[in-house]
C-alpha cells in the first residue's frame, strides 16, 4: 500500500469507539470510557501523568495463519510525550520482518505511522498475544479537542491463503482522548454569603 493512499484510510480515526471485540482485533489498554458527546473514548488525566499502554492481537475467528499485518498509529506530540516503547518478544517471535514508515498529510494533521510485520508463519488463528508496550507522559498543552490523541487502526491483514482478512477485524480502529481531569468545586463567596444571610438572625427575629 502507498503511504498517498494511506490516509484516505484513515478519515475515519477518532470516529470509531471501541467496542467489545468479537473477532479478531488489535486492540490497547486503557480503553477509557465516554465522558462527552463525541465518539471517541476518554482518558481523565493531569498534566505530568504517566500512562503504561499494551497494544494486543487477537486472531480469533481466523481460518488461517495471519502472516501479514498493518497498522496505523496516530499520535498527538502536544498532548502525549513517548518515555519508553517496545516490541515484545511474542511479537519479535511471531513478526520477523518489521519497519515503520511516517505517513503523509495525515488527517488533523496528528502525526501518524504506519507500521508492517510480516513473517512466512505468523500467527495462528485464535491466538492472543501482547505485541507492544509504551509509556506516555501528559504534557500541559493537553485539552479535550475531540480528536484523538492515540489511535490504532488495521489497514491491511492477509492469511497464510493470501486472502485479505482486514474486514475479519472488529473493531478496524480504537482510538482514546485524554482530557482533563474535573476540577474540585470550591465554595464560592457568593455561596458563603448567601449561606450567612439565611442563617444570620435578623434584628427583628428572636434569639
Amino acid at each position: 500500500m502507498k503511504l498517498t493512499h494511506i490516509s484516505a484510510s484513515l478519515v475515519f480515526l477518532g470516529a470509531i469507539a471501541v467496542t467489545p471485540a468479537y473477532g479478531a482485533s488489535v486492540s490497547f489498554t486503557p480503553i477509557g470510557s465516554q465522558l462527552d458527546q463525541d465518539a471517541i473514548n476518554d482518558l481523565q488525566v493531569n498534566v505530568g501523568d504517566t500512562i503504561d499502554v499494551f497494544f494486543t492481537l487477537d486472531t480469533s475467528g481466523l481460518t488461517a495463519n495471519l502472516q501479514s499485518l498493518d497498522l496505523l498509529f496516530q499520535q498527538d506530540p502536544t498532548e502525549l510525550i513517548t518515555l519508553d516503547v517496545f516490541r515484545t518478544d511474542a511479537d519479535r517471535a511471531a513478526f520477523s520482518d518489521f519497519s515503520g514508515s511516517p505517513v503523509e498529510n495525515p488527517p488533523f494533521g496528528i502525526p501518524t505511522v504506519l507500521f508492517q510485520r510480516s513473517d512466512s508463519v505468523g500467527v495462528s488463528p485464535n491466538s492472543t498475544l501482547e505485541i507492544v508496550g509504551a509509556t506516555y507522559e501528559v504534557l500541559p498543552g493537553f485539552k479535550n479537542d475531540g480528536l484523538p490523541d492515540l489511535a490504532v487502526t488495521v489497514s491491511s491483514a492477509i492469511d497464510a491463503n493470501g486472502i485479505d482478512v482486514t474486514n475479519l477485524f472488529n473493531p478496524v480502529s480504537q482510538s482514546l482522548d485524554v482530557q482533563p481531569a474535573p476540577v474540585p468545586e470550591t465554595t464560592s463567596l457568593l455561596g458563603f454569603l448567601g449561606l450567612a444571610a439565611v442563617t444570620t438572625p435578623t434584628s427583628n427575629q428572636r434569639l
